[in-house]
């Protein structure tokens, strides 16, 4: 998808994030969370796009506001990287336990989600949890083991063996080529130092990633009740600081505000 068409995603993301802070300060709350709600899921829809969970104008506009089908989809795919994993042996190496708890835990957040339609309203306590575990991972340091450079040629060994089932010729042939290269001491420790660069940057992209699925799912079919009244409900009356979500919204956007900013970078550097 092209770029500048992304960019425009997040331009008027961050456009609406910066909307939503004035308007909170001014105590235009229901308007302050609708801009946010519009705020994270056009967020959320630039980075599908980036990352082709979408790949036409036709995929957003099918997901409409109900952002969570993003994740539903993100979902769907590992299940199937998983079923391949498992299929490939490659279990074996990962943990059979480990495969199926990750496979499980991302089933029962899919089933856990609300429907198109269906209205939550979030404790305190469920947004406290929810801040809780983004800041928690927001000041995470992975500190990697003593041996890990050991750790890493075994596992390696391992991927060769599990390869050679399926063309032995190809696995031998890398296996080979990985050999010369563990055996320049310069290029392994720059093996060494790129997995670990690229397993930092995972566990940051994920920070950011939990952020726009996170406010998407708070702010979930709110963008029509903070909009627009309906009969007994009026929704300035609605959202005013007595209400949980409010109270905790600054947070929520100073946390947003993080993920546009850092996937407006990553936009920059595709």
């Amino acid at each position: 998808m092209n770029k500048i068409y992304i960019q425009a995603w997040i331009d008027l993301a961050i456009e609406d994030l910066e909307v939503s802070k004035i308007l909170f300060e001014s105590e235009k709350y229901s308007n302050s969370y609708y801009h946010f709600q519009q705020a994270s899921e056009k967020g959320l829809k630039a980075y599908a796009f980036m990352v082709k969970i979408f790949t036409s104008v036709k995929d957003a506009n099918n997901t409409s506001h109900y952002t969570l089908k993003v994740f539903i989809d993100s979902v769907n795919e590992r299940q199937k990287e998983i079923a391949f994993l498992k299929d490939k042996g490659f279990e074996k190496m990962i943990g059979t336990e480990n495969l199926e708890d990750y496979s499980n835990n991302l089933e029962s957040g899919r089933n856990s989600l609300p429907k198109r339609k269906e209205i939550f309203e979030y404790s305190n306590q469920i947004l406290d949890e929810i801040l809780n575990n983004l800041n928690e991972l927001k000041i995470f340091k992975i500190e990697f083991q003593d041996d890990y450079k050991k750790l890493l040629i075994e596992n390696t060994s391992l991927i060769f063996d599990l390869l050679y089932k399926s063309d032995p010729e190809k696995a031998e042939n890398a296996r080979k080529d990985f050999k010369e290269l563990i055996e320049d001491e310069n290029q392994l420790n720059e093996l060494v130092e790129n997995t670990k660069k690229h397993i930092k940057n995972t566990i940051t992209e994920n920070f950011y990633v939990l952020v726009l699925l996170y406010s998407n799912l708070i702010s979930h079919n709110h963008n029509n009740l903070a909009r627009y009244p309906e009969i007994d409900f009026n929704p300035l009356e609605y959202y005013n600081l007595n209400c949980p979500i409010i109270q905790k919204l600054p947070e929520f956007i100073q946390n947003l505000n993080l993920a546009l900013l850092q996937i407006k970078k990553w936009n920059d550097h595709t």
